[in-house]
Formats: structure tokens, C-alpha cells, sequence
């Protein structure tokens, strides 16, 4: 059985081919709601040295493979600290997911004119099949009598009142299929079926990073480890997370089972537990607080070089209009004399206009007026003091 990532699955023969429902051979759990079992991301902690680390996690449920590292420094099930950046959530469920309410597919040309989703990428209708896809993947020419617009299963409908280019509106614009084999050559995660809510936030989702994963089980594989359980939705934030604060998931009320149940997490991702469909309020998660490392020298240092810039790296993409934030004293008084730049949305660079003054105190000052991309400031400020060289 090969299991398609839109839910319907093709039993082939060597005589002929049919397609089935969503039933799976792996050891799900069709019964009930669809659950969140595991959450997989990935923390950062400090250790006693004030050494910061960061490895994957489950953030939430529990494996019985997984040893005391596989979990949040705080124990199974605790508030993970999760990383503000570089974030891929992997969220596990226990049965199959309908993925045509998850996935689009790739077509020909813009076929929507929806100020959000006004692009080339369309859904597939509930109850198509491969060969629906088929249909409305051949050429242009025998397109309109194949995949007629007033089919109850043709996809990649032109739905602009002004038309598709040269295709009118309710007429196919086609299935993207370079390679012509009679599928989609790409899909695209759907805006809105699943994200993250940070505080009153409602994350950025990458829609080409984010994925439906129908297939795995709870067995751990060779290759993947953890991150290859499933099946499984992987989140990717379109840039970082707004620094501390508490998320959540939120998911679409049309992201269900094939018995039309909503996704919900039970306590502890303990699938023995009921749940109400639709609330997955049972797993919460907090990023870590906006920090910076001086990366230029240590606090308190001697004989550092009068005129070598500072570079200041942030665990988060910084707003560019608090760079004003920063502020220098030589030897306890205002100093001026440098610029604050940011060649990249983590790294910081203050540069002296002169070649500072030689064995001379000097303050860097970071005011909580710093902040993230998102507005979310400094948790308290920051000084690095050093004194230059002769």
C-alpha cells in the first residue's frame, strides 16, 4: 500500500488498480478523536556554568525508547524553553489526518485572486483520487474535455472573475506536471491548517518548509531516530518566534480524521486519555527571553584594541529601530563617538568613528528598549565593560 500525502491509498496488482480509504497497517489509533501524541522541538537550556545548549526534545508526551536527554532539562512533560530560532516543530499524531485540508498542489498559474492565497497552488477535493490528479495534468489541449471545470473532483480551477490568462473563470488552468508522469510536481503547505500562537501572536508559517508527513508509526527507525516518528505535521516558523513568551498550536476546525474528528492533545499526549476534538490547549511550550553574547571579548577584559568593532550576537532577529538602545560611557561619561549597525537580523556591530582613547574605561549599555523582531524587549539591560590597550 502506498499512502498518498492527501490521505487516499492505491493497492496495486499486477492486473489492475484501485484505491481505498485511509486505513493503515502501521499500529495507529483510528478510534476516537485524532490525537497529538509527541511534540518534537528543539530547547535551549543553561547550565550552571551559564554554558547555553540546545538539542531536540519531546517537548511533549513520551517515547519508551527515549532516555532522560530526549526530554526537557526540567523532565518529561515539563514547560519546554524552546529555541527562538531555527525551529522545525514536528507534531506526531496517532492516526491519519485528511491532507487534502493540509496540502495544496502546484498548478500552471494563479488560479485564486483571494488576497491571501492569490497564487498558483490550489486544493485537492475531498474524495480525488490519483487519477482525478491524472486527468488534469495532460496537455493543454485535451485539458477542458479531461478535467472539466464542472467536474466534482478536477483541481487547479481557475477561480479569478477576470480569468486565468487565456483561461476563462470555472475552466482548468491545470495541474503543474513538468516531468509528465500524472502528478503534482510540488505541494505547499495550506496557510492557516496549523500554526503556532505566541501570547496574542499568531506565528508567520513557512508554507514551502511545513509539511503533512502521512507515513510512520511509533516504531523508532535506523535513519531519522525520533524525528521520523509519525504520522506527523512539521511546523516551520517563517523566521524565529517572538522571544518569551508562552505558544501554542491552533489548527483549522477542517483539519480532521477521516470520521471528520478534530485534532486534540490529551494530558501528557497519553492517547489512553480522552480529549474534546478541537482542543489542544494541553501543550504549551515557552521561548527562550531575548539574550546577547559578546562575541568581541569577555566582560571586564584588558588591553582591548582600541579600534576593533563589537560584535554582539542576539538569540533572536533584532527590530532594527531599537538599535538606539545601545549607548557607550567613557570613563562614566556620555560617549558618542560609534555607530550601531546590523549586517545580519542576529548579529549587532558597533563601530568607533576613531580609534577609541588608549587605557580608557569604556561601558557598552543595552536598555530593555532593545527588542525582537515582534516587539518583545530585552528582559533587563545588559553592560559589557572593558578598558583598551596602550
Amino acid at each position: 500500500m502506498t499512502a498518498s500525502r492527501f490521505g487516499f491509498a492505491c493497492v496495486l496488482t499486477l492486473f489492475a488498480s484501485a484505491c481505498t480509504d485511509l486505513n493503515s497497517a502501521t499500529n495507529l489509533n483510528p478510534d476516537g478523536p485524532p490525537m497529538i501524541r509527541q511534540v518534537r522541538l528543539k530547547e535551549v537550556a543553561t547550565d550552571a556554568s551559564g554554558t547555553v545548549t540546545s538539542h531536540r526534545v519531546f517537548a511533549f508526551g513520551t517515547h519508551e525508547l527515549a532516555t532522560t536527554t530526549d526530554y526537557p532539562a526540567l523532565g518529561a512533560n515539563s514547560m519546554t524553553t524552546a529555541g527562538a530560532t531555527g525551529q522545525a516543530i514536528r507534531i506526531i499524531v496517532d492516526e491519519l489526518l485528511v491532507g487534502n485540508n493540509l496540502e495544496e498542489i502546484a498548478c500552471r498559474g494563479p488560479v485564486d485572486n483571494d488576497p491571501v492565497m492569490n497564487d498558483a497552488y490550489a486544493r485537492v477535493p475531498l474524495g480525488a483520487t490519483p487519477d482525478d490528479i491524472a486527468k488534469c495534468s495532460v496537455a493543454k489541449d485535451v485539458l477542458g474535455s479531461s478535467c472539466p471545470g464542472n467536474g466534482a473532483h478536477a483541481v487547479c480551477i481557475c477561480n479569478i472573475d477576470a480569468g486565468c490568462g487565456e483561461v476563462a473563470k470555472g475552466d482548468p488552468v491545470g495541474v503543474l506536471d513538468v516531468n509528465q508522469d500524472g502528478a503534482a510536481d510540488d505541494t505547499r503547505f495550506i496557510a492557516g491548517a496549523v500554526g503556532v500562537k505566541c501570547g496574542s501572536i499568531d506565528v508567520p508559517i513557512d508554507q514551502n518548509m511545513s509539511y503533512w508527513n502521512p507515513s510512520g508509526d511509533q516504531n523508532r527507525p535506523a535513519m531519522g531516530g525520533f524525528d521520523a516518528l509519525g504520522p506527523a505535521i512539521v511546523l516551520s516558523p517563517s523566521g524565529a518566534l517572538p522571544t518569551n513568551l508562552e505558544c501554542g498550536l491552533t489548527f483549522s476546525p477542517d483539519v480532521v480524521d477521516k470520521q471528520n474528528n478534530q485534532v486534540c492533545a490529551p494530558p501528557g499526549g497519553d492517547v489512553a486519555m480522552d480529549c474534546t476534538p478541537g482542543d489542544v490547549s494541553k501543550f504549551k511550550f515557552k521561548v527562550e527571553p531575548l539574550r546577547l553574547t559578546n562575541q568581541s571579548f569577555a566582560d571586564m577584559q584588558m588591553g582591548v584594541d582600541k579600534a576593533a568593532p563589537v560584535i554582539i550576537v542576539a538569540s533572536a532577529p533584532i527590530a532594527p529601530a531599537t538599535l538606539n538602545a545601545i549607548t557607550v560611557t567613557q570613563g562614566g561619561s556620555p560617549f558618542t563617538g560609534f555607530t550601531v549597525a546590523l549586517p545580519l537580523p542576529t548579529s549587532l556591530r558597533i563601530t568607533w568613528t576613531a580609534p577609541l582613547a588608549a587605557t580608557t574605561e569604556y561601558v557598552i549599555h543595552v536598555a530593555v528598549t532593545l527588542t525582537d523582531t515582534y516587539g518583545q524587549p530585552l528582559p533587563q539591560m545588559i553592560t559589557y565593560t572593558f578598558t583598551t590597550g596602550a
